[in-house]
């Protein structure tokens, strides 16, 4: 990575740094590189989807437009979800400890990076950045259901909970909304952030282990988020997915 890349990121992360709730959201100056890179790496992405996302997925990128040829600003999109989800955006500098991420779900917010990716890695990103927050998670968050099922998420992560379940809430959470498979028209739909933002993950979806889809295996399974995942589990229906998440979250 060069210089100028980690001077840039640590300028955004500094902003997420320093932003507090109610004001606006930083505006980032991206470069013609890095739009550039936006560009390439979101139309092979966008072709993917259209043999590999489930359909929740495409619809819902009808409604949340993201520009081709520009990294968009996070106020422009979480304007979107806000008026389709009541979801918003909130700015991270980079990784959010996980009771915090998981928490602001409970109250429809998403902390989201605005840096972008290194150009050395331009199809696999091993850590959040722009493009997965905004390609994955923003898009499915366009979606009532699956909106839904983020907050899910956060008023169990709300909850008087133990290290213990709160690891097994992290898991079931890799699993599904990061990771997580649908069958539909006869194969298998990505619907999770780090796949559908991940050219690579998505290429290499026919030689995964594809499991069906089960709790108790889920929260059984070792992962290394720095490689693409060897081992996916696939669930019949979104309406299966919601009713298994719902009776984990909720312990009935």
């Amino acid at each position: 990575m060069s210089d100028d890349y980690e001077l840039r990121k640590a300028a955004r992360q500094e902003l997420a740094r320093a932003w507090r709730p109610g004001e606006p959201l930083p505006e980032i100056s991206y470069t013609p590189e890095e739009d550039a890179l936006w560009e390439t790496v979101t139309a092979k992405l966008r072709s993917l989807h259209e043999e590999v996302a489930c359909a929740s997925y495409r619809r819902a990128a009808r409604n949340v437009v993201l520009p081709p040829d520009r990294v968009p600003q996070l106020a422009e999109i979480s304007a979107v979800l806000t008026a389709r989800t009541g979801f918003h955006l909130r700015p991270a500098e980079g990784t959010v400890p996980i009771e915090r991420f998981l928490r602001a779900f409970g109250e429809s917010g998403f902390c989201a990076t605005q840096y972008l990716r290194s150009p050395d890695s331009p199809y696999h990103s091993p850590e959040p950045d722009v493009l997965h927050e905004l390609v994955g998670h923003a898009v499915m968050l366009g979606d009532p259901v699956f909106a839904d099922l983020y907050r899910a998420f956060g008023r169990a992560a709300r909850r008087d909970i133990t290290p213990r379940r709160l690891q097994e809430i992290t898991q079931v959470f890799w699993f599904t909304m990061e990771t997580g498979v649908l069958l539909e028209q006869g194969g298998p739909r990505v619907y999770g952030a780090a796949l559908l933002s991940s050219v690579a993950e998505m290429e290499s979806l026919a030689q995964v282990d594809l499991r069906p889809f089960d709790v108790a295996a889920i929260l059984a399974q070792d992962f290394d988020d720095m490689h693409c995942m060897p081992v996916l589990f696939a669930v019949e229906s979104v309406p299966r997915l919601a009713a298994e998440l719902d009776r984990f979250l909720t312990g009935s």
